[in-house]
């Protein structure tokens, strides 16, 4: 088993925090400045002899690199942004550690694919830094907008992650670079960037993407190779309220109950786990906040402990950890004034005992099988695909009443002759709103063949069809999959119906 924790490269200055929240600001700041909002609260939370570390410190990483060795924490996974036309911050801690090749840190990343704007702006979802520091803030409140762009974003996206994914110290599954992405749901067009970057990776020796969707639920059919559970935010959200309480107006989680409910969460398909250190934003975010009460470092060796034989037992060899320093948001390893490095103990603990929790959890897996407790991933699969094309389809409805035309759009894009790939209901709408335009669908592409009833040409999959300018598909949910299987008939440019619809900013 190995384990990889959650970094957070916010410490450090950068131009935009100065001018955002106040000059000199980083993680640090919220840290000190944090209130104690009721008898028992934890904070502020003071760092190991008062160690405000900067990253920009070759010394600080190799401190790190050290800790992580010594009790057996395998890896770091960095938080990585990237926005609107190839727009980053925060970049720097891990453009240094590229070029400090003596320091030996394995790490992978996670973009974090969040529009950052300010509590009060219209964006829904979104990252607010520090509620806290915006009292007197003006404007709109978009900080960095997240867009994603198209192939030529992509290929400098991938571009600068390349250097990155070929360095010896960067985490590889089946030697594919290990990619997280924290709202990978968000992004419409992701199939078609990941086969993109697929292409390139090939092109420079790499196997492919390990892509892991960290926190949403990913259809079966996407890109994705696995899912991650994040938390707390998962259990933070789907524990009844029952189990939580309120001091003093501040929300209060158990930490064995947040525990508790990652342990008995169930998993499907290849799922990787995450366990919790601990939790209070209330640094960034005030009152406004939320804790997880009466964590201790015995009680996260013995959680975690169970969490990496149940992550044996499900197949899944990496578990991670929230987080290595998320200091603003209590879920740090790192030695601090009250516990000094006993969370950091806990994990080398866990790491060595696991294996004695491994029956328990290898015989709640097989009673759960045995007993039909699995979900039917079938059934399961059918209903998110219907709810998936009925949600596009009513977005579809509210841009033809904006005006929008896919025809124009496609158009625009160059193409006059094209084919259809699927013929169900949003194919269907497709061929209706292309009739009588200046686009000619050439012929339609079903798995069901000639048994569909319609006046265009209809091939198989299987068969050899005509060179077309660009293929639609409007089987968006089996997009990936579909492009898998073209590829193997020759270079087709495909454009999924969900790309068209969704480059128009409706999200």
């Amino acid at each position: 088993m190995k384990v990889i924790a959650m970094y957070l490269p916010q410490f450090h200055r950068v131009p935009e925090n100065d001018m955002w929240w106040g000059e000199g600001f980083t993680e640090w700041t919220a840290v000190r400045g944090a209130q104690k909002y009721y008898l028992e609260h934890r904070q502020p939370r003071i760092p190991q002899n008062e160690n405000y570390y900067d990253l920009m410190d070759k010394n600080t990483m190799i401190w790190q690199s050290e800790l992580m060795k010594k009790y057996g924490v395998d890896g770091l996974c960095i938080y990585h942004y990237w926005f609107r036309d190839g727009r980053q911050i925060l970049e720097k801690p891990a453009n240094n550690l590229l070029n400090w090749s003596d320091i030996d840190i394995p790490f992978c990343f996670c973009w974090a694919n969040e529009t950052w704007a300010r509590s009060w702006s219209k964006i829904q979802d979104k990252n607010v830094w520090a509620d806290t520091y915006e009292e007197g803030m003006a404007g709109d409140g978009i900080l960095l907008e997240q867009k994603y762009g198209r192939e030529k974003q992509w290929e400098e996206h991938f571009t600068y992650l390349l250097p990155f994914f070929m360095d010896k110290r960067y985490i590889k599954v089946d030697g594919k670079p290990l990619f997280l992405i924290y709202k990978a749901s968000e992004i419409f067009c992701l199939n078609e960037m990941i086969a993109c970057w697929e292409e390139l990776a090939l092109l420079h020796g790499l196997p492919g993407i390990y892509l892991v969707g960290y926190k949403e639920n990913i259809s079966e059919d996407s890109c994705i190779c696995a899912k991650m559970q994040h938390q707390p935010t998962k259990s933070m959200r789907e524990i009844p309220l029952s189990w939580k309480r309120s001091i003093e107006g501040m929300n209060l989680l158990e930490y064995d109950d947040m525990w508790n409910y990652i342990l008995a969460e169930p998993a499907e398909g290849k799922t990787f786990f995450e366990g919790v250190v601990g939790f209070d934003d209330t640094p960034r975010r005030g009152m406004k906040g939320c804790v997880v009460a009466h964590a201790t470092p015995e009680k996260f060796s013995y959680y975690l402990t169970e969490l990496l034989a149940k992550s044996e037992a499900y197949g899944a060899d990496l578990v991670f950890i929230n987080a290595w320093n998320e200091w603003g948001e209590g879920m740090y390893l790192e030695p601090d004034e009250e516990h000094g490095d006993k969370y950091l103990k806990a994990v080398l603990y866990a790491k060595k005992n696991y294996k004695y929790r491994l029956a328990k959890y290898k015989a709640i897996l097989e009673s759960d099988i045995k007993e039909g407790r699995q979900k039917n991933v079938r059934i399961q699969k059918i209903e998110k695909k219907d709810s998936y094309y009925l949600h596009l389809l009513d977005d579809w409805l509210v841009l033809r009443e904006k005006g929008f035309s896919v025809a124009e759009w496609i158009r625009q894009a160059g193409y006059k002759k094209i084919a259809v790939y699927g013929y169900g209901i949003l194919g269907r709408h497709l061929c209706k709103e292309l009739h009588n335009s200046n686009v000619i669908i050439d012929f339609i592409i079903d798995r069901r063949g000639e048994s569909i009833e319609t006046d265009y040409k209809v091939y198989l999959p299987t068969d050899t069809f005509p060179e077309i300018e660009a293929v639609i598909v409007s089987a968006v949910f089996e997009y990936e999959s579909i492009c898998k299987e073209m590829r193997k008939k020759g270079k087709y440019k495909m454009i999924s119906l969900e790309t068209i619809l969704y480059e128009n900013d409706l999200r």
